[in-house]
């Protein structure tokens, strides 16, 4: 669900521009379907840490519930930690080797000097296919994952296609089908895991573990997808930062952080007042709708000297890209990883990266941020 006003501002208009209005002249801001858009980081902040006045209940329903997504504390915490081992640093470091090993086979792929579809070559199967070992299913499935995926994040911008809805069905019954095979012989998966949550003293029902299954499968790619198309794009358009990576690859890390910040890969996200209260000097009525724009907070003025620009020279405070508080991406440490490992694979074997003839395709989402095709030459 979205504002129509952030539907205008950032489908039809500029998004610098639309995000500097915001910060200028209505930092928080209610349009006339009644949606709060916050488009400050303290403001944004102050929502995303108040779970108890701004409930993630905004987040569910419709067509698919996504459990963790769209829950408050303390179910949030008991769901929550079903899946922390998995992603712990520590667990993510181990997975290093194997990421690297797929990554350099990827980027090994990729012809010098010839036109690919990056998005279709790596940002794409390289979060696919790790996602799909830690949930234990085929990585043959692929494809159908990413239409998969792709379906559930057009779910939120509507209206809802036919297409998309049996796409829906699909991905249901086939989760399903997983659910019935971990039962009958569970492993170390995240699938197994979700299976075997009455250990933990939480109550899962069929549709709780498709749904944090489907959570798992769209945020394990979209974010590291995005991430990575948003991050190459900058570098095909600034060469001179490209350049500057390769000269001194320490450097990866903070292009990264900048990347996630100035083009953060979730645009939104969705809270419901739990009840009347005051955010930067305006009334808020309970179950109103407030919309945290986390691209535009993260381009703060306010908290960063020229929010606009790339600086790698210089560690910036951190952002929220990965949402704040107890929401905050259980995955952000291994979409990091993700993007620089193959950033570092990039990096090692091409000296140059310039945009393509064919045109690149953003996302048609004001929800997500990124690129559905995204045309780019390497050069060695």
């Amino acid at each position: 669900m979205e504002s129509p006003l952030f539907r205008e501002g950032v489908r039809n208009r500029n998004r610098e521009a639309f995000i500097a209005q915001l910060h200028e002249a209505a930092p928080l801001y209610r349009d006339a379907d009644g949606f709060w858009v916050v488009s400050r980081f303290e403001d944004a902040r102050t929502v995303l840490l108040d779970h108890a006045r701004f409930s993630s209940r905004a987040m569910g329903g419709g067509e698919l519930r996504l459990p963790l997504l769209s829950d408050d504390p303390p179910r949030h915490s008991s769901l929550r930690g079903l899946l922390s081992k998995a992603f712990t640093p520590a667990r993510i470091a181990q997975m290093r080797p194997e990421i690297t090993a797929l990554a350099n086979d990827l980027v090994a792929a990729i012809d010098p000097g010839r036109e690919v579809d990056v998005v279709a070559a790596l940002t794409t199967p390289l979060p696919v296919t790790v996602i799909a070992r830690m949930m234990g299913i085929p990585e043959s499935d692929g494809e159908r994952f990413k239409r998969w995926s792709s379906a559930i994040t057009g779910l939120m911008n509507g209206p809802v296609s036919p297409e998309r809805v049996q796409a829906l069905v699909e991905l249901r019954d086939y989760f399903l089908r997983v659910l019935s095979d971990r039962r009958a012989a569970p492993g170390d998966d995240l699938v197994s895991a979700l299976v075997r949550a009455e250990e933990a003293g939480v109550h899962l029902s069929d549709d709780d573990i498709v749904g944090f299954s489907v959570l798992l499968l769209v945020a394990g790619n979209e974010t590291t997808t995005n991430l990575l198309g948003s991050l190459l794009y900058r570098l095909a358009v600034e060469p001179s930062l490209y350049r500057a990576l390769r000269e001194s690859p320490e450097l990866v890390t903070r292009a990264i952080e900048e990347a996630l910040r100035l083009d953060s890969p979730a645009q939104i996200i969705m809270r419901r007042a739990s009840e009347d209260s005051t955010l930067a000097g305006q009334n808020i009525a309970k179950d109103d709708m407030v919309l945290v724009y986390l691209g535009a907070a993260n381009r703060d003025p306010t908290r960063w000297d020229a929010p606009e620009l790339v600086d790698t020279a210089d560690a910036r405070e951190r952002h929220m890209a990965f949402g704040f508080g107890v929401h905050t991406c259980i995955g952000a440490p291994l979409a990091r990883l993700e993007a620089e490992v193959a950033m570092s694979a990039l990096l090692a074997r091409f000296e140059h990266v310039d945009l393509g003839q064919e045109r690149a395709r953003r996302l048609p989402s004001g929800v997500l941020f990124g690129f559905r095709s995204l045309p780019l030459v390497f050069r060695i």
